[in-house]
């Protein structure tokens, strides 16, 4: 199964923000996949394709993490591989949450070392908001990147942080968890 570690928005006025940046992303007539509402979340580690038993060992050794909570500010977006040149578009944290979030990220991967790909790049919080399929007004995609890259779109509470399988289909990918474990 393909399995990734998550930390989910459960705040309603923070996705709304989120879907507002959207709509503004999608009006600069670039060429985007927007990921759904449902489906917005931090990643913490991508795990790829990993067996049962490697989710069930997953599992256990994420149980067991104590992990501090709070809450987090999302804000200024971002595109990698640069905003220039933007082929995925995000959202981060404020800086004063970077280290909050940094820390979690970081625990969640040593726990999992073993298990899934190998981490190759430094941990960075980010909320994926759209993949970009073509070149068609990338320049004004950038533009739009750039200016909303200090916006505020809300605090959220991390109270559960999860383990989530993900079904690639036709219409998008199906997210289901497969464990909930809490913070702080």
């Amino acid at each position: 199964m393909r399995a990734f570690v998550a930390l989910d928005i459960a705040d309603g006025g923070v996705l709304d923000s989120l879907a507002t940046l959207q709509g503004e992303l999608s009006a600069t007539g670039a060429d985007l996949k927007l990921v759904e509402r449902e489906n917005l979340h931090f990643t913490l580690k991508f795990l790829g394709e990993i067996s049962d038993s490697q989710a069930k060992d997953a599992d256990k050794r994420l149980g067991a993490l104590r992990l501090p909570g709070g809450t987090v500010s999302v804000s200024g977006t971002g595109a990698f591989p640069s905003p220039q040149r933007p082929n995925v578009v995000w959202v981060g944290v404020s800086r004063e949450d970077e280290e909050r979030v940094k820390a979690i990220g970081e625990a969640v991967i040593k726990a999992l070392e073993g298990i899934g790909e190998r981490e190759t790049r430094p941990f960075q919080a980010h909320l994926t908001l759209a993949r970009v399929r073509s070149g068609r007004n990338r320049e004004r995609l950038a533009a739009a990147v750039t200016a909303s890259s200090q916006r505020e779109f809300g605090t959220f509470k991390l109270g559960t942080f999860n383990l989530k399988s993900s079904q690639l289909r036709q219409s998008g990918p199906v997210y289901t968890d497969l464990g909930v474990y809490s913070l702080g």
